[in-house]
């Protein structure tokens, strides 16, 4: 399925803000010392699998 130029940055859109919130979650359960060692593993997965959206939607606008 193609998408337009407008949603592939819609996609990109998303995708950062996600990794955003995600990353400001993680930085606030470390401030607060409440980050288990399952958490960040998760929000680690999570990040990398967005990074790889990312990296994936950028080479499909090339």
């Amino acid at each position: 399925m193609a998408y337009t130029v407008q949603q592939e940055h819609q996609i990109l859109n998303l995708i950062r803000l996600r990794r955003k919130e995600l990353q400001d979650d993680r930085a606030a359960l470390r401030k607060a010392d409440e980050l288990s060692d399952r958490q960040a593993e998760l929000i680690a997965n999570e990040l990398e699998d967005l990074r790889k959206l990312e990296i994936k939607n950028r080479e499909i606008r090339l």
